[in-house]
């Protein structure tokens, strides 16, 4: 879609702010970036920290603050909150900085004095082991005492454009400044307009020297190209510097081509290794996005089963909900019912679960929904440039989960559409609406780019505001997964070969971290966690816990939800990795799969081997139907395991 089909798309439908859009510290002309690990800078009453891996950093009344957070772990914890403890005053600078320009990996802080003359510029960017600070106008940074200038000579007699390196020590660890165009003196670094301060704290079997000898300039932005083929997914991150020349914190399975002598951090998802360069380019396998199951081969009396759990889930299947999560799940639902039949070649069952989710997505996307209801249909919201479903549920209005929710969406409208393909016409503009507040590149003033995702993790950011001491959040690593799926596979329906791309792209990333960091993490750094999986991913922490619920089956099934066709990117590659998986089950279901989420488990269980897929098909036969889950059924939990 190009940025004037989506200004033509947004007019379709009613403008509405569902709820009170929160304060907001945005220059003119940013559009409000939701889900990102810097969103509290933009957002909320008071920013809270935020995480730019390695560095912790907040705004301060008259500065800012940061640190090196000091990875702590317990058996439910590994932790690295935030360390604020370098802080740095800029003279004349009041209230709260502004974000004046934002990518998906970085951000810019504008800093005003009391006229409203901006005086300087703070860029803070992930994998960028830097604060930077360009002043606009002539200005003094304040910075703790004890600090002293290493060169090119004691004494602050550094002379502009000379560079100086500035270090001390704070509370065991060495930071430095690198000033390019000021004067050092005694606690203040004199900056003259265009002058320029890198705060860093040193790494790990390195030296401030050497560190700052590989800096270069400050970084102005973040550059993403990306590309994927039936192998691999490939992403390129390029740090923007006059100069070209810097120093970037990448993990180790990322650093291969690079030249990293300069160190490493510990941080909270293991050590990440210091090297000279700019540029950032790796790999992951690719994920194919797919929407149907392959039964083809299941045997007689396979077929009967899922045949009879057909007809006993249409006979259950009621009033769909009317709010965009638990609606759009059971769209989902309904519409692998649907494929499953089609799949058998069960015609009727195939039309008697069409006849349910038809009407049922024409009435979501009615583009005019909104105007004649308060339920089942979407808005526009001007003030925070996106899409809103009403009924909004989990915060959805304030710009939470909306891969979560709208990944249901648009894995029903593939299927749906793949099965009745006049249903497109009908359901496409609101659809499409929907892929572009997940899915919008550069270039739109309707919506950030690449709203959720962050391409510097792998993987999206939950929280719409990030009002947490913790930073942003992620918890369903796997409806995250799901929402990439929907995307690329409407965006196949839609013909829209760029945003395909870009969507198995997020795809194939999203699936790589689900794995390496929630589903089968290597916790070889942190021996003291006592569990083998992660359920919730913060920028300050990763945690043996869930939002709703404290049980074992939680942790590991809210990272399995839904099973899509495409989960079979959860497979144990290895015998070690279907130990751990075996591992995670055990946890989750001590006492065996009567559990919450025990049909998702089930369906973990199938990928192990094929003993173990025989295993699960006897259980899940046998399962309370109480415990399949509302996005799930019983015929489309035992189709997936027959498929594997």
């Amino acid at each position: 879609m190009t940025p004037t089909n989506i200004e033509q798309l947004v007019a379709t439908v009613p403008h509405e702010s569902v709820a009170s859009p929160p304060p907001m510290s945005l220059a003119d002309g940013v559009i409000p970036p939701t889900n990102r690990w810097y969103s509290a800078l933009a957002f909320n009453d008071q920013a809270n920290p935020v995480f730019a891996t390695p560095l912790s950093f907040s705004p301060t009344g008259d500065g800012f603050a940061f640190g090196l957070p000091r990875v702590a772990v317990t058996p439910d914890v590994i932790a690295g909150p935030a360390n604020l403890e370098f802080g740095v005053g800029i003279h004349g600078a009041t209230a709260r900085p502004l974000v004046s320009r934002a990518d998906p990996v970085s951000v810019e802080l504008a800093y005003f004095d009391q006229a409203g003359k901006r005086i300087a510029r703070v860029t803070l960017a992930a994998g960028w082991p830097v604060v930077g600070v360009t002043a606009d106008a002539a200005t003094s940074l304040i910075i703790p005492g004890g600090f002293a200038e290493q060169s090119p000579a004691a004494g602050g007699t550094s002379l502009p454009p000379e560079p100086a390196l500035i270090t001390g020590d704070i509370n065991g660890i060495e930071y430095g400044a690198l000033v390019t165009g000021g004067v050092f003196t005694g606690g203040t670094i004199d900056l003259q307009p265009g002058g320029t301060a890198q705060f860093f704290a040193t790494p790990d079997g390195s030296s401030a020297q050497k560190f700052a000898a590989e800096l270069g300039e400050p970084v102005t932005s973040v550059n993403l190209e990306v590309a994927s083929n039936d192998e691999t997914a490939t992403t390129q991150l390029t740090y923007n510097n006059p100069g070209e020349g810097t120093v970037l914190a990448v993990p180790a399975s990322r650093s291969e081509d690079m030249e990293c002598s300069l160190g490493s951090y510990a941080t909270i998802n293991g050590v990440v290794e210091v090297c000279a360069g700019h540029q950032s380019t790796w790999e992951v396998a690719a994920v194919a996005p797919a929407t149907e199951l392959d039964l083809s081969d299941v045997s007689e009396a396979q077929r009967e089963a899922i045949t009879t759990a057909l007809k006993e889930d249409l006979a259950e299947t009621g009033t769909l909900p009317a709010d965009s999560y638990f609606g759009g799940k059971a769209l989902y639902r309904v519409a692998m019912l649907a494929m499953v039949a089609d799949a058998l070649d069960e015609p009727d069952l195939r039309a008697s679960f069409l006849d349910i989710v038809m009407p049922a997505l024409t009435t979501w996307t009615d583009p005019e929904g909104c105007a004649e209801r308060d339920v089942r249909c979407f808005v526009y919201d001007d003030a925070m440039r996106g899409v809103v479903g009403k009924e909004a549920s989990f915060g959805a209005d304030q710009f939470n989960d909306h891969h979560f929710h709208y990944g249901y969406f648009l894995n029903a409208a593939a299927v749906a559409v793949g099965l009745q393909p006049s249903l497109e016409e009908d359901i496409a503009p609101v659809m499409d609406l929907l892929a572009a507040d997940l899915g919008s590149g550069a270039g739109s003033d309707s919506f950030p780019e690449l709203r959720t995702f962050d391409p510097f993790a792998g993987h999206s950011w939950a929280s719409g505001t990030s009002p947490f001491a913790d930073g942003n959040n992620q918890e369903s690593s796997s409806e995250a997964v799901l929402a990439w799926n929907g995307l690329a596979s409407w965006a196949r329906v839609r013909d829209d070969d760029a945003l395909e791309a870009t969507a198995t792209w997020m795809l194939s990333a999203e699936a790589d971290a689900a794995v390496r960091g929630w589903v089968r993490p290597d916790l070889s750094d942190f021996p003291e966690y006592s569990h083998p999986v992660v359920a919730l991913e913060w920028g300050g922490k990763r945690e043996y816990s869930t939002w709703f619920s404290a049980e074992p089956s939680a942790m590991l099934g809210i990272q399995l939800i839904p099973m899509a066709p495409m989960a079979t990117y959860l497979t144990p590659p290895d015998d070690k990795a279907r130990d751990i998986a075996l591992a995670s089950l055990d946890e989750a279901a001590a006492g065996g799969y009567s559990v919450g989420f025990g049909d998702y488990l089930l369906m973990y269980l199938a990928l192990a081997g094929p003993e173990d897929a025989a295993t699960a098909w006897d259980t899940a036969v046998a399962l309370d139907s109480e415990l399949i889950d509302d996005g799930n059924s019983r015929a489309y939990m035992l189709a997936w395991i027959a498929s594997t």
